[in-house]
């Protein structure tokens, strides 16, 4: 599977931009835990977190419907 076909958001899961769901879905995961991550990951480096956020959500393609 292509890199852009493996992380994809995912905005029907999204709870902001999608970027956690896509994640999960990506590597295999619970959304929760890629969620958790992101937060631990936050409080210890939150500007680097930010800045990745938001390229990832700028760059990642969105969940396509037909490929479910």
């Amino acid at each position: 599977m292509s890199f852009l076909l493996r992380f994809q958001k995912d905005s029907k899961n999204a709870l902001f931009a999608g970027i956690c769901a896509g994640l999960a879905r990506g590597f295999n995961v619970e959304r929760k835990w890629v969620r958790i991550a992101a937060l631990i990951l936050l409080f210890f480096a939150t500007v680097p977190v930010v800045i990745l956020y938001i390229l990832a959500a700028v760059l990642l393609p969105p969940k396509s419907k037909w490929l479910d």
